[in-house]
């Protein structure tokens, strides 16, 4: 949803049709990893790890990148679209932020049990992949 509502922001905000088009595919395309997410979470079971197991290094790995990087709810989104002063440093804020999602999203591949997730989660990283070289030709 971050990215989403990020690039959507950008889109509103790009004062050039490239990168209004560009950010609004992005924001389509976050859009559709959303889904993605949500039928991981449902072919899982559902998103219900015990204390347990978030008591582990890894979990709590994890979770501070859900938490601090990627999934943040401290801040708003719109908001750190607005503050953008230029083009270079839009496109750089993008691509970290894609940089942190692929991040998270190899760190998935080692708790995913499910096969089929698992290529979901390739597919998504490909994807994530792309997206940077389309926001790195920009600044070319």
């Amino acid at each position: 949803k971050n990215g989403k509502s990020f690039y959507h922001s950008l889109s509103e905000l790009a004062n050039s049709a490239q990168l209004r088009d560009l950010f609004a595919y992005l924001s389509k395309e976050e859009e559709k990893h959303m889904n993605k997410f949500e039928d991981i979470l449902e072919s899982s079971g559902g998103y219900q790890i015990s204390e347990l197991y978030y008591a582990t290094d890894y979990m709590g790995y994890m979770k501070a990148i859900a938490d601090e990087i990627v999934f943040r709810r401290d801040i708003s989104i719109t908001e750190l679209a607005k503050s953008v002063r230029s083009i270079p440093e839009a496109i750089g804020k993008a691509i970290g932020f894609e940089k942190d999602t692929i991040l998270f999203l190899y760190e998935m591949l080692e708790i995913l049990d499910n096969k089929n997730d698992k290529e979901t989660i390739k597919k998504l990283i490909n994807e994530e992949k792309e997206h940077i070289r389309k926001l790195s030709a920009l600044n070319n």
